[in-house]
């Protein structure tokens, strides 16, 4: 009986990992995120030990076999789980007619896989009362994790499809440029403010249905696209760039600086953020950026040049490429101020789009590795989590 215990104990585990990954609109499971995180881990150090241009197209098939992986464990569990029934027996006296039949092993996994790949459409028919109650539990439930399996996969790749298409907008936006902000800066030369107006729209509504896709389907933010301009580091900086930008930089708080469609951007990159940091890649920054003084900001302004501060030198062209486009002239004061605020900001974007980028290997060392390396990996173990990234504050 303590082995049909383990059995009823593991199915109920899987079923109600089943239900959490595909029902649960925050993300949580029982051993699903785990999985993920532990396969990501593996994966990612196996392909250390492959060229570099291998191993970034290894990566990119981590999210679809992390999918086969999911359903092939709920199909383990449930075949696993009755074969523990069967084998452990399931005579109780009088209430089973037929005797108290405790097939093998084996057949015990015979029995469950059967069962349930054929969902109770078999010839094998037990004369056990209790045998034949759990052969029908177990095809029901069968169609039950079918009906999951299938759901599953639909909704991560309608997740995965809503964030291509974020990407594809941002990317055609930009024409190949590096810089999101050269596409704003375009809109804003050709008074082109309604135009702006709807982008920005878009890239929040696009961000919606990325954040909600991340948050309830966690696999969707191991889907690693080959382009780096498509991956998800890079639409997380443009987006924080485009928000931040609009908000500090401009030299007077009019326009598209006060539109509603930037604020809700801004607050939604600030949702994601805050959400899936600690879920994901958790970033602890180790004080304040120290911000320059009025005076070394005020003489960038005029053209000195400050090579050791790349922050500065970034906000003065941003700055004055949207100052000169709008017509506004840069008052030093308030410019001074608003770069004390777009500081931290920027920081912190700045800070958990590195984390990002190192935990999906995109700022990682993927040259070949001697197996011995492999080996020492695996004497350590995996982490349930990513470790956090020290991120100093810097100007």
């Amino acid at each position: 009986m303590l082995l049909s215990a383990i059995g009823v104990l593991l199915l109920a585990l899987t079923v109600l990992d089943a239900l959490l990954t595909v029902l649960d609109a925050g993300g949580r499971s029982i051993f699903s995120a785990k999985a993920y995180r532990l396969f990501w881990w593996c994966w990612r150090h196996l392909a250390k030990l492959l060229p570099y241009a291998v191993a970034q197209r290894a990566l990119s098939l981590a999210a679809p076999l992390m999918i086969a992986l999911i359903i092939s464990l709920w199909i383990g569990g449930i075949v696993t789980g009755f074969a523990l029934i069967f084998y452990g027996g399931l005579s109780v006296g009088d209430l089973v007619t037929g005797g108290g039949s405790q097939p093998g092993l084996s057949a015990a996994f015979r029995l469950s896989w059967v069962t349930l790949s054929t969902i109770g459409f078999v010839e094998i028919s037990p004369s056990n009362m209790a045998y034949s109650v759990a052969v029908a539990l177990e095809a029901l439930l069968g169609s039950v994790i079918l009906t999951f399996s299938i759901t599953y996969f639909l909704s991560v790749h309608r997740s995965i499809l809503d964030y291509d298409r974020l990407v594809a907008d941002l990317h055609h936006r930009m024409d190949r440029n590096d810089d999101p902000m050269e596409t704003v800066a375009e809109r804003l030369s050709a008074d082109n403010m309604e135009g702006l107006e709807r982008w920005l729209e878009r890239l929040h509504d696009g961000l919606i249905g990325m954040h909600q896709g991340l948050s309830r389907y966690p696999i969707v933010y191991f889907y690693r696209p080959q382009a780096r301009e498509r991956s998800l580091p890079r639409t997380l900086q443009a987006l924080g760039r485009i928000a931040d930008g609009l908000t500090y930089c401009l030299p007077e708080p009019s326009g598209p600086g006060s539109s509603p469609a930037l604020r809700a951007l801004k607050a939604g990159m600030a949702d994601l953020v805050s959400d899936l940091r600690e879920a994901y890649v958790p970033v602890k920054t180790e004080g304040h950026p120290k911000p320059v003084s009025r005076p070394e900001f005020e003489a960038a302004l005029r053209g000195a040049p400050l090579a050791v501060v790349p922050s500065v030198r970034r906000y003065v062209e941003i700055s004055s490429t949207l100052g000169r486009l709008t017509g506004h002239t840069i008052d030093p004061g308030r410019a001074y101020d608003r770069y004390r605020k777009w500081l931290p900001a920027a920081q912190r974007t700045q800070a958990f789009v590195a984390a990002v980028s190192h935990d999906l290997g995109y700022d990682e060392d993927l040259r070949p590795r001697r197996s011995s390396y492999l080996l020492g990996l695996l004497s350590r173990g995996p982490k349930q989590r990513p470790q956090p990234l020290q991120i100093k504050g810097t100007g």
